[in-house]
C-alpha cells in the first residue's frame, strides 16, 4: 500500500508541473519570435498579448482531479505507515 500511495501521490504533481512547464515554454517561444500567445486558441498570433489567464482557471476540473488524487495517495501512505508501526510491536 505504501508503494501505491507514493505513486498516486507523486505522479499527478509531476504531470501538472510538466504540463505547466510545457505551456510556459510555448508561450516563451512565441514571445521570443515577436508574437503573442492566444490562450483561447492555444497558438501564436500576431498582435498585442492578451491578458494571461492562469493554468488553473483554464483547466479547473483537471487540476482539481490531479490534486485530489495526490491527497488520496497521501492518505494511502499515511495508512500504510500507521499499519507498519502497529505491526512492529
Amino acid at each position: 500500500m505504501m508503494r501505491w500511495g507514493s505513486i498516486i501521490f507523486s505522479v499527478p504533481v509531476i504531470l501538472l508541473l510538466s504540463l505547466y512547464a510545457w505551456e510556459l515554454s510555448i508561450v516563451t517561444e512565441c514571445i521570443d519570435q515577436g508574437l503573442s500567445y492566444d490562450f483561447a486558441l492555444e497558438k501564436c498570433v500576431t498582435g498585442v498579448q492578451n491578458i494571461e489567464t492562469p493554468y488553473y482557471a483554464r483547466h479547473t476540473i483537471f487540476v482539481n482531479l490531479m490534486l485530489l488524487m495526490s491527497v488520496v495517495g497521501s492518505v494511502l501512505m499515511t495508512m500504510a505507515m500507521i499499519q507498519r508501526g502497529m505491526q512492529r510491536d
